[in-house]
């Protein structure tokens, strides 16, 4: 007798992420993507700051049915996405003058067909950390890029880490916050598994 396969994504799922915009390249794009198929079965994979959802559909493509990548944004945008700030876009500017980029995002996923595999928690990612409950096999952070932000985030999720599960910090090396960070981590004992541009993957050390 043989076991149904799981339905995947076709491998084109890099020519979904066109038109979507973001600042993960797509070198950072088959980094998540390889690492969240590598990882899904030890638990789940998490997002911290999805924007428009370039990196959502990353992991998202990665992940067979049935499984289901968490994107936690404000979607309201960080400070450098507001109005009058260098990266604002005017397609997520609402009457009242604020920001909201979910609209976009919902219909990027929607576009790339991976409805099914994503849920969006619309909240802050520390108060978000508080109403999780599970083991996370993958954690992208790429939410608020301060330094203070960068590590509430570490501090926030890391109990829901599994053993040797993997942390990826976006723009390390171009942003103080991640960078910082990043250098905490290694001096932690967190263990450079992988870098593709400013995505450096760290392998939580063991217990």
């Amino acid at each position: 007798m043989f076991r149904k396969k799981k339905k995947t994504i076709a491998p084109d799922w890099i020519d979904k992420l066109a038109g979507v915009a973001g600042w993960l390249d797509n070198d950072e794009a088959r980094l998540l993507h390889r690492l969240a198929g590598e990882c899904h079965a030890k638990g789940r994979c998490v997002e911290l700051g999805s924007y428009m959802g370039r990196s959502t559909v990353a992991l998202a493509a990665a992940l067979p049915e049935g499984h289901t990548v968490l994107a936690v944004d404000t979607f309201r945008g960080s400070p450098e996405h507001q109005h009058g700030e260098k990266f604002f876009d005017p397609a997520t500017l609402l009457p009242d003058g604020s920001v909201d980029t979910f609209p976009v995002f919902a219909a990027n996923i929607a576009r790339a067909g991976l409805g099914d595999r994503v849920e969006a928690w619309r909240m802050e990612t520390v108060a978000a950390a508080d109403a999780f409950s599970g083991s996370i096999a993958l954690l992208f952070v790429d939410a608020d890029h301060a330094y203070a932000a960068v590590t509430a985030d570490i501090a926030a999720w890391r109990r829901h880490l599994a053993a040797e599960a993997v942390v990826v910090l976006h723009d390390v090396g171009c942003w103080e916050g991640p960078t910082r960070c990043a250098a905490d981590l290694i001096a932690a004992g967190f263990r450079r598994l992988d870098q593709a541009g400013t995505a450096l993957a760290l392998r939580v050390p063991a217990a």
